[in-house]
């Protein structure tokens, strides 16, 4: 797999430089050829009180050597990379667009949902991108070497556990493959939870067993964990960071794949909360 232009949100916080330096990995290790860097000034949200003082200074440009200077120190790939700075109402809209234009295979976002409120456009763009999007949060490994696969055995989780098995060869990392299952409680009064669980992990390993046979990487852990009282999200995200997960790999929809428009609601939960692991949200239709 080859990942030939990629888009990284930069917003002048303190993620910008592991984003940048994420990006130099990436771009090495799958032989990008542009990337393109994007920082919306949003100078509507700049207060009336400081019009005044504001007034003779170039804001666009002082940002753009800011932030040139901080590419120009931590991005350190042969590849073509250009810096656009644009003053929009609406950053999702903005990233999505730019994406398109130039036909992005990664969008590359900062994760900040620790912050109130951060997480909202990460979630509006997860469901407008039509290219795989990776969210990065500021203790990212800079040399992955244990990758998680969240599977439900659909189509469009097999297209996420691809993505991740490519790269677990490209950085000779380990890969381990999760599945989370939940019993609905209406059984419970007729069906003994014992004998429910046995069955559904039995199913589980033959769906496993299955999965396996369609990769050439032999060396994949297969998990499996019955979520219980958590939700399928908050099961995935504990799992991932007790094995100390380097980046956790998801599909945007799963099996209730209505439409191709909606984002699947375990992969946009995980992708609006607090997660210490980067997550990498694969698309299953991609529109160039």
């Amino acid at each position: 797999m080859k990942i030939k232009n990629i888009l990284v949100a930069l917003d002048l916080s303190e993620l910008d430089i592991t984003l940048i330096k994420y990006c130099s990995m990436l771009a090495k290790n799958y032989g990008t050829e542009n990337v393109y860097f994007i920082h919306n000034v949003k100078k509507y949200e700049i207060s009336n009180l400081f019009s005044e003082q504001l007034e003779n200074i170039n804001i666009e440009e002082i940002i753009e050597e800011e932030l040139e200077n901080s590419i120009g120190k931590y991005f350190n790939t042969d590849c073509n990379y250009e810096l656009l700075v644009s003053d929009d109402a609406y950053t999702e809209s903005l990233i999505s667009y730019v994406a398109n234009k130039y036909h992005t295979n990664l969008i590359i976002v900062g994760n900040k949902n620790t912050y109130k409120g951060s997480g909202s456009v990460s979630g509006k763009l997860l469901r407008m991108a039509k290219c795989n999007v990776l969210l990065i949060p500021k203790e990212a490994n800079l040399n992955p070497e244990n990758l998680m696969v969240a599977t439900d055995f659909s189509s469009a989780s097999l297209k996420a556990f691809h993505t991740a098995s490519d790269m677990s060869s490209k950085q000779k990392s380990t890969l381990k493959a999760l599945n989370v299952f939940k019993i609905p409680q209406l059984f419970f009064p007729y069906i003994k939870i014992d004998k429910a669980r046995e069955k559904v992990e039995k199913h589980v390993d033959q769906q496993f067993e299955k999965l396996l046979q369609k990769t050439k990487n032999q060396q994949i852990e297969t998990l499996k964990a019955s979520a219980g009282e958590d939700s399928i999200p908050e099961k995935i995200r504990a799992i991932a960071e007790k094995n100390k997960t380097d980046i956790l790999f998801v599909a945007d929809k799963g099996h209730n794949n209505f439409t191709s428009l909606l984002v699947g609601s375990v992969t946009e939960e995980l992708f609006t909360q607090d997660l210490h692991v980067p997550l990498w949200v694969v698309k299953r239709y991609i529109t160039s």
